[in-house]
């Protein structure tokens, strides 16, 4: 455990003197500190960090980065800041065996160890520190002077238990314990995978969706959403290596790695260093397949930029996911001493403005650079549409995100102005001009299966705006982009019956992560309205049990959406927290909604102007966050996978995140080495 924060022991000069470390420590499996501030994510341990932390799990012959960091600090800010440690030894087992030097255990070329690097990091210890700004307190932060070691693309070779140690005083170490699987031969080979994300779904989402989409005569559907009639079913926990709530970044890394990181991190493990890009790799699925089954494409598409959290956790390894133009750059060029880029055969989304112009790295123009790597570039909907070659595929779409569904279909007049042509002319990307989830997934699907042929593909879809709009509370855009998943699944689904791949193909629908979204009755808008200026009028609109009744929603053109998003009945549905905010269960005709906004102490309060929220007349919803939000946050609910087709049964029980790669992998036949 972590000394008080009251200590004034200066921690870490007691050692800086050795000569020579101690032996290495037992392995004893330490339970996660109480405490919302930790010092690094995954590091129980007083002074000593190791990652991969304890606990992480391996395919034979997979690649990952090991560093060791120890910590010399003292919680007594007025301190001066401790020496560093100076000497420290790190060493491997197998199985319980001899211990043996990192160096010669991996029979590295170097068999001395690496130079021991040494930084500093502002630890923010406790919520004062945190918000000493916001509320004009004196609290610091604590200085930790590190001292560090990094091995780079390692391996284990064979299963088994592995013990790793790191001895920086007569009787003080720290030893992990990492697991090496058995590779498993698939009962049934995938020649494909598709996963399909919807970001931030949960399953009152699903609910919502079923409720305003599909008929129903005496409380009955007379069918069920396209995903409900697969193989499996199951649950995936979230939570993160050193949080209860995971964002996007690393709850996606964890499908993409078979790894539980930090938030904002992609493709890493999380270290203090200051640079992004150092942090310790773990290897992607999508490097796994380029490097065991070469022949194989892939494919990667999202409504959101593709520099964006869930794409870029199959194709970057960065700590931090806003590092946009490094990340195209990586698409590109790969990593440094890592492997080879990923390259992925077809590469849909949006933030077209970091392959070109100011915002791309150091300039450069990505996109003649993808050209003359053989990449075919589309962008617009039409381009996309008329492509029907052998090349590898890139759309860009728009500069950041692609706009949601509503925007794109129904109220086109909003992307009118918007200066996001994906060329960077300063023209608009039209609404109409857009591509959606289901035209960008049916492309990629005919472009995989020419390019990958016998060998088969991967594919990542993500429907981005249902996590983007529950954000921003708003629901009927976060229902449409769901729904446009709903029926991409049902459409992908008809194309591999209709070419003969349903059988061979590993279909997976889950999220990344959860809101705490949910229905929880209906509401009577026009009543809403005419009693606006009465607080307990307003709230008599709610029907609750048995005045709950169904929504008005229609689908007379038979296209899976609703005809009106606009009826007099709707859902009663809310997040269990956000910001203050004002609740009418309007639809927003003038774009995404903005349902708070900052005073002039930029604390967030609810927004008067929100048509969502009848401009100020609706509920009154407290908030339930910190004042400095202005969106509804993540929560810790676990989220459903469905699953279709050979290893499906894999997935039918409750799992945590990082076992979806492993669930994958097996499915591939990709846990067997063939290099």
């Amino acid at each position: 455990m972590l000394l008080p924060l009251t200590s004034n022991i200066i921690i870490g000069c007691l050692f800086t003197t050795l000569v020579a470390a101690g032996k290495p420590g037992k392995y004893k499996r330490v339970s996660d500190p109480e405490g919302q501030f930790y010092r690094l994510g995954g590091c129980p341990d007083p002074h000593a960090c190791i990652i991969p932390p304890d606990l992480s799990t391996f395919l034979p012959g997979a690649l990952l980065d090991l560093r060791v960091e120890l910590h010399a600090y003292d919680t007594n800010t007025s301190n001066p800041v401790p020496e560093p440690y100076k000497n420290f030894k790190t060493t491997i087992r197998k199985d319980n065996g001899k211990w043996i030097d990192i160096e010669k255990f991996f029979e590295l070329e170097d068999s001395s160890p690496p130079a021991i690097e040494h930084w500093n990091f502002s630890w923010v210890n406790t919520i004062d520190v945190k918000y000493a700004d916001v509320f004009d307190t004196s609290d610091k932060p604590v200085d930790v002077a590190v001292s560090s070691r990094i091995w780079r693309k390692l391996k284990f070779d064979k299963p088994g238990t592995y013990d790793v140690s790191v001895q920086y005083g007569p009787k003080n170490a720290y030893t992990v314990r990492y697991t090496v699987v058995k590779p498993k031969k698939p009962k049934k080979k995938a020649k494909n995978a598709i996963l399909f994300i919807a970001d931030g779904c949960n399953v009152g989402m699903i609910a919502a969706v079923r409720a305003i989409t599909k008929k129903h005569t005496s409380g009955k559907y007379h069918e069920m959403l396209s995903f409900e009639d697969f193989d499996q079913l199951g649950h995936v926990m979230t939570q993160s290596v050193d949080s209860l709530v995971t964002d996007s970044a690393n709850s996606a890394s964890a499908y993409s790695t078979g790894h539980k990181s930090s938030s904002a991190a992609l493709g890493v493990y999380a270290d203090s260093s200051e640079s992004p890009f150092d942090d310790p790799k773990v290897e992607l699925i999508t490097e796994l397949i380029r490097r065991r089954q070469p022949k194989k494409a892939i494919g990667v598409v999202s409504t959101a930029a593709g520099h964006d959290a869930t794409p870029a956790a199959f194709y970057v390894h960065t700590r931090d996911r806003d590092t946009s133009a490094e990340i195209i750059d990586q698409i590109i060029n790969g990593v440094q001493n890592w492997t080879d880029p990923v390259a992925p055969d077809v590469w849909l989304g949006g933030g077209a403005q970091y392959f070109q112009g100011e915002e791309s790295l150091n300039g450069q123009n990505y996109l003649e650079e993808l050209k003359k790597n053989g990449y075919q570039i589309v962008m617009n909907k039409k381009e996309l549409k008329k492509y029907h070659g052998n090349d590898k595929l890139l759309g860009t779409f728009r500069t950041s995100h692609l706009d949601t569904w509503i925007d794109r279909n129904m109220f086109v007049n909003n992307t009118i102005g918007n200066g996001a042509a994906p060329d960077l002319s300063g023209n608009d990307a039209l609404g109409s001009d857009q591509p959606g989830l289901t035209d960008m997934t049916l492309k990629a699907l005919e472009v995989l299966k020419k390019r990958g042929g016998d060998n088969g593909f991967f594919l990542m879809a993500e429907a981005a705006s249902v996590d983007k709009q529950l954000h921003g509370l708003d629901f009927p855009r976060a229902f449409a982009d769901l729904i446009e998943m709903e029926i991409t699944i049902k459409k992908t689904v008809e194309w591999l019956k209709k070419n003969d791949e349903y059988e061979d193909t590993l279909i997976l629908f889950t999220a990344d992560h959860a809101h705490g979204f949910d229905v929880y009755g209906s509401v009577d808008q026009s009543y809403i309205t005419k009693h606006a200026s009465s607080d307990d009028r307003k709230r008599s609109a709610v029907g609750l049990y048995q005045d709950s009744g169904w929504p008005s929603y229609d689908d007379k053109d038979g296209d899976g959406f609703p005809d009106d998003w606009t009826p007099n009945i709707v859902l009663a549905a809310g997040t269990n927290n956000g910001p203050d905010h004002f609740e009418a269960w309007k639809l927003a005709h003038n774009g995404p909604r903005k349902a708070a906004v900052a005073n002039d102490h930029d604390i967030y309060i609810g927004n008067v102007e929100d048509p969502a929220g009848h401009y100020g007349d609706g509920i009154k919803w407290n908030g339930n966050l910190p004042v400095t939000e202005s969106v509804d946050s993540h929560t810790m609910t676990d989220v459903f996978i469905y699953a279709n087709g050979p290893g499906s049964d894999f997935f039918r029980k409750t799992i945590d995140n990082w076992q979806v790669f492993f669930g994958i992998t097996e499915a591939l036949d990709l846990q067997r080495s063939r290099e």
